[in-house]
């Protein structure tokens, strides 16, 4: 075996044990349950490994590598509900040993609490994209080597006393790294043929892309205080957001990260409504019964604009939905972008779009003040029924019904002239008729093959793809018959809070019909992609406003 073949070899004994975890983080866990696992406080992370990143880092990762804890149980016992997961761990297992690895001996003793992995300078960008309408290889090309360049740092958490047998693991002949010298207690190593560079500490492994990154490593270490990661008040503070027992979580300075946006984007900013400021971080938990993770922004002004409302709507959609969209007053939404847009443009664009929308009530049959008061609450896109093409609703909560129906009406008549004027000539939109079922109030649109429909109830109103889905989030429904009501429903969204700014819910396994319907599952693949989803049972969203605007997405999982 050739130096240069032994060498990458021994690169590849290092790199399993940062790579493989942060790749498991990427994952939810679940692809690398055999190398990697477990218990982390995310209320701060260890000095030993945030004291090493730059305090400047745009993008920081962290795993556990701690198998004896809680995550690690789980996570093992969420793979097993995979069919797949038995062969991927035995191939894991054989790849390891193929490079002379063996888990249960050579690393596992010599695994800390945690491992981490972070990106040290934001890309420069503008190089890569010029000419790149023009000539899009070239620019891949050029991205491609501008991201092998990019200045990367791993660091391993060494468990007490193992420093040593760490040292003989990566000099390991033959082509083992070579000693190159010491720095701020640390030994330096290098193999300058495969581009590696390590320090070895008495409590950590620091791995670099360029030998300066390992030595700045050293540095930060040493000088300690703000000129760590470990040091940044915005840092601790997201971090301190997050669940205390994770098995991943990551860093991302969204200050750094729209610099390097505005770059290509200038009007970035401004969409954002105003300067990119403060960082985020994001977390990844193995519960019993499936993966649950969490975002949130802190110093972030910009992210805070949304309106908060509780969820009612959830009580309208019946217990055998599918799906499940929720959001709140949508004409502030729609005047926030055109608003930005109309800012961020030329002179031109903003005439375009004052015209538009001084043509748009007059095309439309209906003023500013009856869409505010369609737009103006609660909504919800709720989709039931099974088939190729199942029932599907949006729920409208108004101030006035009798104007919802007065304006509904109109558009009745306006929406399907403009569609026939300016839409396909194969699709003819007919003329509207009345129906009620169940004190709900409206009329049917055939539209083709299709319809649809609108219908109003009390201070509801909702806007569906037949009678039939209008009339069921709109009739009255009994105790313990809606989706609010649904034990699955209630286990997804648990720890949800009382006022949020969206929220999404699927019902997986009574979406996989439908999926199937629509050939999701044809051709020789398509059972083992059935098979691979059996395991998913619901998956639901949240989102929440405030000094601290989080996202929350729960994945159940179960046999």
């Amino acid at each position: 075996m050739s130096t240069s073949t032994r060498s990458r070899h021994m690169r590849r004994k290092i790199i399993p044990i940062v790579a493989l975890a942060a790749a498991g983080a990427a994952a939810g866990g679940i692809a690398v349950l055999s190398g990697c696992g477990s218990t982390a406080s995310a209320g701060s992370a260890p000095a030993s490994i945030a004291g090493y990143i730059p305090a400047s880092s745009p993008l920081y990762v962290q795993v556990s590598t701690d198998t004896a804890g809680t995550q690690w149980t789980n996570l093992t016992r969420l793979g097993k509900l995979f069919p797949g997961f038995g062969e991927m761990r035995a191939e894991l297992d054989k790849a390891l040993a193929r490079e002379g690895i063996a888990w249960d001996t050579e690393l596992k003793p010599l695994l800390g609490e945690t491992a981490a992995v972070a990106l040290t300078e934001v890309p420069e960008t503008q190089s890569v994209l010029k000419g790149a309408l023009t000539d899009p290889a070239a620019a891949l090309g050029r991205a491609a080597a501008k991201a092998a360049d990019q200045p990367l740092m791993a660091v391993m958490q060494i468990a007490p006393g193992k420093a040593a047998d760490i040292k003989a693991l990566i000099t390991q002949p033959p082509g083992g790294m070579k000693e190159t010298g010491t720095q701020d207690g640390a030994t330096l190593y290098a193999d300058a043929l495969m581009g590696t560079y390590a320090a070895v500490t008495d409590e950590s492994l620091i791995l670099g892309s360029t030998e300066a990154v390992v030595k700045k490593a050293l540095e930060v270490k040493a000088a300690g205080g703000d000129a760590a990661l470990s040091g940044v008040f915005r840092f601790n503070e997201a971090l301190s957001l997050l669940p205390d027992d994770v098995f991943a979580m990551g860093y991302v300075n969204v200050e750094e990260a729209g610099k390097a946006a505005s770059e290509i984007i200038p009007q970035v900013g401004d969409l954002a409504g105003g300067q990119l400021t403060g960082a985020a971080a994001m977390s990844v938990t193995a519960q019993p019964d499936g993966l649950h993770m969490k975002a949130v922004l802190v110093d972030a002004p910009q992210a805070a604009q949304q309106t908060p409302y509780t969820p009612t709507l959830t009580s309208q959609a019946p217990a055998d939905a599918v799906a499940y969209l929720g959001f709140n007053r949508l004409a502030d939404t729609v005047q926030r972008a055109v608003s930005a847009a109309s800012a961020s443009g030329s002179e031109d664009t903003k005439k375009q779009i004052d015209a538009l929308t001084n043509q748009l009530p007059l095309l439309l049959g209906v003023n500013a003040d009856d869409l505010r008061n369609l737009t103006g609450g609660e909504h919800a896109v709720v989709v039931g029924g099974q088939g190729k093409t199942p029932e599907a609703a949006l729920a409208l909560q108004v101030k006035s019904g009798a104007q919802a129906t007065e304006s509904l009406t109109a558009l009745s008549k306006s929406v399907p002239v403009l569609l026939n004027q300016f839409g396909r000539g194969d699709t003819k939109v007919g003329k509207a008729s009345p129906f009620a079922d169940s004190g709900v109030k409206g009329q049917v649109i055939p539209a083709g093959d299709m319809s649809v429909a609108w219908g109003v109830r009390g201070d509801l109103a909702a806007i569906g793809n037949g009678a039939k889905a209008v009339t069921s989030v709109l009739a009255p429904r009994s105790a313990g018959n809606s989706l609010a009501a649904t034990p699955a429903f209630k286990a997804a969204t648990q720890g949800m809070p009382d006022k949020v700014t969206g929220l999404a819910y699927v019902d997986v396994r009574k979406a996989v019909p439908i999926l199937a319907a629509n050939g999701a599952f044809d051709g020789k693949d398509g059972a083992r992609k059935r098979a691979d989803i059996a395991p998913l049972t619901q998956i639901a969203a949240w989102a929440t406003a405030g000094e601290t605007p989080t996202v929350e997405v729960y994945v159940g999982m179960g046999k």
